[in-house]
């Protein structure tokens, strides 16, 4: 297979990029240290407002339950 560079402009190009390839099941390196996810998905606004709603749903008791089992059905 051949390498491909990509040199994203701004963190929110390398979120869309880095979700992206996950999504694909790519793998890929990075030539700095390994971001925390974390800090990479909240590097999108949208993406952060996603993990904010569901922090806050998990600390209401309002979070689900699956089971591993039940995950991929």
């Amino acid at each position: 297979m051949s390498t491909l560079t990509v040199q994203p402009d701004n963190m929110d190009q390398e979120t869309a990029i880095r979700l992206f390839l996950d999504a694909l099941h790519v793998s890929y390196k990075t030539s700095e240290k390994d971001v925390d996810e974390t800090d990479y998905l909240s590097a999108s606004p949208a993406m952060k407002a996603h993990l904010d709603k569901a922090a806050e749903q998990e600390k209401n008791n309002e979070g689900v339950t699956i089971s591993l089992d039940d995950i991929w059905k």
